[in-house]
């Protein structure tokens, strides 16, 4: 049983780790993972010194309250965050391995240290006190990046468009460093301080090269982290190999394999793409298509009036503007008056007392998973109504309108591009 738990409590670290690797290396905080290590180092230094019977409660405030001072410091233009980081990172391990070896307490130091910076040699030397206490903080990052998946990533990606909109930016990156902070305590037994980074940083990369969308790499690098960190425990445990240090190379292995495969990936589409081309102008060319029949039909399109939009939601991509209408729902006032473009899928909805039809303009985010609408009613210039389902482009005035007592905001005069 205590076995079963300890592979659970790695398991669930590895997951925590891939969840916030992902923010890290996109927001190029990478070395905040590699400072705090350092810190941590040095804080269960002054732990082990005063024989604490849970290092982890004296080791964990003092790496969030650092890892507040490094983000503190990187907003100050006096000391950048990167030579604070370097700073702070150096002067801790070189504090931990001097007051180890000072006020030494049993006669195996460079073990001792070893272990530390390196990871343990066994999945059993920890205590079932830190093993209960790593997987209830696991737990608690794993729901608190469910919870605030969307705040995630609009911070992650434009920190100036997540600030316009209402999100609290700087309490975001708080917690965040909080929650690395958190994942790097945790860690640090399993892989050591030295090593942590690589835990972090690996499937992150590994998952981009193979995906694309925010949610895909973030899903991506959760299974390619459990995975490897399972794998290197199951050859560490039947090659007595290091746990840290086996669970690092299966995470660069599994990175090397992905570089090759998204390599090979594109080479087979540029040959497709080429190929493709050419097949195209051969029947251009058998058909006989010229450029009067062209240029007749460009000639035909009928001219778009130029209208001047407020708001263009079709120029942001589709977690932005999923973000931008959802917005527009919570504070309807803010935008009334204004002309705003945006582009979704036709849901048609019917009232159940009046059975009047209405039109809504269906946005989603980039997983796919979470949608909002926008109600739009046409103008009568329109001669056909979209069917529902279809993909569509509307340009239409925001407006208030009374509904069941509530006021909605939704479009009117409405065109279909």
């Amino acid at each position: 049983m205590p076995s079963a738990i300890y592979n659970q409590n790695n398991r669930l670290i590895a997951l925590c780790s891939s969840l916030l690797g992902v923010t890290l290396v996109l927001k190029r905080f990478s070395l905040l993972g590699d400072g705090l290590s350092h810190v941590a180092f040095g804080a269960l230094s002054v732990a082990t010194i005063l024989k604490l019977v849970i290092p982890m409660l004296f080791v964990l405030p003092l790496t969030v309250v650092c890892a507040v001072c490094l983000l503190c410091a990187s907003s100050q233009s006096r000391i950048r965050g990167d030579s604070f980081i370097a700073m702070l990172s150096v002067s801790s391990l070189a504090i931990g391995y001097l007051l180890v070896n000072v006020f030494a307490s049993s006669a195996n130091v460079a073990g001792d240290v070893c272990s530390t910076l390196f990871g343990s040699t066994s999945i059993l030397t920890l205590t079932i006190q830190d093993v209960w206490l790593s997987i209830i903080l696991s737990l608690c990052v794993v729901v608190f990046f469910v919870l605030f998946y969307e705040r995630i990533f609009a911070v992650t990606f434009d920190e100036t468009f997540a600030r316009a909109t209402g999100v609290p930016v700087g309490l975001c990156n708080l917690i965040l460093a909080i929650v690395v902070a958190v994942i790097i305590v945790l860690a640090m037994n399993l892989v050591g301080s030295l090593l942590i980074s690589a835990l972090v940083v690996f499937p992150a990369l590994s998952a981009m090269r193979l995906c694309r969308s925010f949610l895909g790499v973030t899903i991506c690098a959760a299974v390619l982290s459990v995975l490897c960190a399972l794998v290197g425990m199951l050859i560490a445990i039947v090659a007595g190999t290091p746990v840290g240090s086996t669970i690092v190379m299966v995470d660069l292995i599994a990175f090397l394999l992905s570089v090759f495969g998204s390599g090979l990936v594109k080479i087979l589409s540029r040959k497709k793409i080429v190929a493709l081309v050419l097949l195209c102008s051969v029947a251009c060319l058998l058909v006989g298509c010229g450029g009067k029949k062209e240029k007749a039909t460009v000639d035909e399109e009928p001219k778009k009036q130029n209208v001047k939009i407020d708001l263009d939601v079709t120029q942001l991509n589709n977690m932005m503007a999923y973000t931008q209408v959802f917005y527009m729902i919570q504070k309807p006032q803010d935008y009334v008056g204004q002309v705003i473009r945006m582009s979704g899928k036709c849901t048609v909805t019917r009232n159940r007392t009046t059975q009047e039809r209405h039109f809504n303009c269906n946005i989603t985010d980039a997983s796919g998973c979470c949608a909002t609408m926008i109600r739009f009613y046409l103008a009568d210039s329109v001669k056909r109504q979209p069917r529902s389902g279809e993909a569509i482009t509307i340009r239409g005035h925001f407006v208030l309108k009374e509904e069941g007592g509530k006021s909605m905001g939704v479009l009117e005069d409405t065109v279909i591009e």
